[in-house]
């Protein structure tokens, strides 16, 4: 995460995962790796809005949609690795030009 110290839910989810023997965890990324929710923070922190990536009435592997300010902006395509960890099909670049244009 950028070198930044993980966040306290993030060492709790890994202690607990550990306990259980389950598979590493990594937060949504999107596409080239980036964490989605470092982007879609300073994103909301820029535009002033809320985003949601959200499935409503979805089964795997429907994609998504992406809302903001509760509105569809636009859909985006995801998956899973193989320890269940949601990669989104988009680069966090695109992302945000896509974000700008639907905060406009």
């Amino acid at each position: 995460m950028d070198g930044d110290p993980k966040p306290d839910w993030w060492v709790r989810n890994e202690r607990e995962r550990d306990q259980m023997d389950l598979p590493s965890y990594e937060p949504s990324r999107f596409e080239n790796g980036t964490y989605v929710h470092e982007v879609v923070s300073a994103l909301e922190s820029e535009h002033d809005c809320v985003i949601r990536l959200i499935g409503m009435n979805v089964q795997y592997p429907d994609d998504w949609e992406v809302r903001v300010d509760g509105e569809r902006a636009f859909t985006v395509d995801r998956s899973r690795d193989e320890n269940g960890n949601t990669r989104y099909h988009v680069d966090a670049e695109t992302f945000r030009e896509r974000i700008a244009q639907a905060a406009e």
